[in-house]
């Protein structure tokens, strides 16, 4: 029988975090925190919101981009927040989630054989999806006695000619550390 299953998803280790996920769900009592879902209900008001745009017919397709509306306001909020520009139209995108971004970002701009560096620890869906693009995961190690804080020359040390992105992500994930000092 064909195997259809890509190489690059078969060099792709099963995530220790769903794995925990999955045995927790076979034990009472226990309060899972292995997938980072939050520790309470979604507010009324979203929950709201969301059961009125069904009501009113709002459930087809929207632009792959997102809701225009939404683009806007978010591209205010950071004006607002950080004083920056991002143009609603072309700069920014709405997603289902942060993994889904992260693939589409990655697939955007990685080539087969460009090294993509990595902070570390991190989230576990960074490597596979680099992986995935044919990029090369380069794990960048941030230690615990530096609050898990990129080190710059760590990681000039791990740039060759093949690195072309980087990935840090804040706060940090998953040590939760986000100290800016």
């Amino acid at each position: 029988m064909r195997d259809f299953t890509s190489s690059r998803v078969k060099v792709i280790p099963p995530s220790g975090i769903r794995k925990f996920f999955d045995l927790i769900l076979t034990m009472e009592n226990v309060i899972s925190l292995g997938v980072g879902e939050p520790d309470f209900n979604t507010p009324w008001t979203a929950a709201e919101a969301g059961i009125h745009a069904i009501e009113q017919g709002y459930t087809s397709y929207t632009s792959n981009k997102g809701l225009l509306p939404l683009r806007q306001l978010i591209s205010r909020d950071l004006l607002d927040r950080y004083g920056v520009r991002y143009d609603p139209d072309d700069e920014i995108i709405i997603t289902s989630g942060v993994s889904e971004a992260l693939d589409i970002a990655i697939r955007s701009v990685v080539d087969p054989g460009d090294e993509v560096l990595i902070a570390e620890p991190c989230y576990v869906a960074y490597s596979p999806c680099v992986t995935l693009a044919g990029g090369i995961a380069i794990p960048v190690p941030c230690e615990a006695a530096n609050k898990f804080k990129l080190n710059p020359d760590t990681l000039v040390e791990a740039i060759s000619s093949k690195s072309k992105v980087v990935i840090m992500n804040y706060p940090n994930n998953p040590t939760g550390d986000y100290d800016s000092s």
